[in-house]
Parts: structure tokens; C-alpha cells; sequence
């Protein structure tokens, strides 16, 4: 009975790994701005509107309100990102990397939830009307969880982005 329930729980183990998909981590060194950087250089990237970079401290409570919900105020959940790179284009082109790290893994749920909130956001603007790639780019957009990291893919090319990525594990 024992060697059962141990072949059971051996099982039990290896499903869990093997359905689980790739869990490799990014390297220690990788930053918001290096996922960033390798996502947009691997796509056909517009001219950007904003880049906000923790670096440059260019980002606030307000600000992310309005970039993830376009609400003006201040969002508490900010208080949940360690390190952020955000890239989104000028004009009528929809195309968007955005990069957050959670302070800890505990944070990365609602992150995710933020990141859904902008496609949302995004969906309701007016870009639609003068995009013509807008529908296939917004059904295409990609959310992809690394670790602490959340990742918001809209391109032309999600898979290329995501190829660059897994260059940083």
C-alpha cells in the first residue's frame, strides 16, 4: 500500500510540473526596462507616446490610474510595483509592452488583474475607429507571468516578443 500511495504522490508531482509550462525565471540581473527593451526591439515598434521607467521616476499613483483605468486618482494598487517599464505608441497605432514587478509574490494576482483592466481600458478608447489592426491586435494581446513579473504584449508580432523574452532566463 505504501509503495502505491509513493507512486501515486511521484505521479501526482510530475503532472503538476509538466502541466505547469515554463517556469524558468529571469536571470537575477534582468530589470522591468531589459524585458521592455528585448520585447520592443524584437517587434516592429511605432513611435512612442510615453515610456515610463522606474529609472526616471516617471510614473505616480495618479498617473498609473489614468494609464491602467483612465480614472483620475490615485491608485493604491501602485503601491504593489516594485519596478515598472511601460512603452506605448503615439498616434493611432495600438501597440503596448508594459512591464511590472510586484514588490512580492503576493501582489502578482492583482497585477495581472491591472493588466486586464488596461487591455479593457485600452478596448474602450478611440483607436479602434482609426486602427485598422486594432481587433486582431487587441484579441492577439498576451498577459505572461514570470515570477514577480507581469507582461502585457500588444504587437504585431506577440510571438517574436515573446521569443526575445525567454532569451533573458
Amino acid at each position: 500500500m505504501k509503495k502505491l500511495l509513493n507512486i501515486f504522490l511521484i505521479l501526482a508531482l510530475f503532472l503538476l510540473t509538466a502541466c505547469s509550462g515554463n517556469t524558468q525565471l529571469f536571470r537575477e540581473d534582468v530589470s522591468c526596462k531589459d524585458i521592455m527593451n528585448a520585447a520592443v526591439d524584437a517587434t516592429n515598434k511605432p513611435t512612442a507616446d510615453k515610456i515610463y521607467l522606474k529609472d526616471d521616476n516617471n510614473l505616480d499613483a495618479s498617473t498609473f490610474s489614468l494609464w491602467a483605468d483612465g480614472l483620475f486618482g490615485e491608485s493604491e494598487e501602485f503601491s504593489l510595483i516594485d519596478d515598472y517599464a511601460v512603452y506605448v505608441s503615439a498616434g493611432t497605432t495600438t501597440y503596448e509592452i508594459a512591464v511590472l514587478k510586484a514588490t512580492d509574490s503576493t501582489g502578482v494576482e492583482t497585477i495581472k488583474s491591472i493588466m486586464e483592466r488596461r487591455k479593457e481600458t485600452l478596448s474602450l478608447g478611440d483607436k479602434g475607429m482609426y486602427d485598422p489592426m486594432f481587433k486582431q491586435r487587441m484579441s492577439n494581446a498576451k498577459i505572461e507571468t514570470v515570477g514577480d513579473f507581469v507582461i502585457l504584449i500588444i504587437t504585431d508580432d506577440n510571438n517574436a516578443a515573446l521569443k526575445a523574452l525567454e532569451n533573458l532566463k
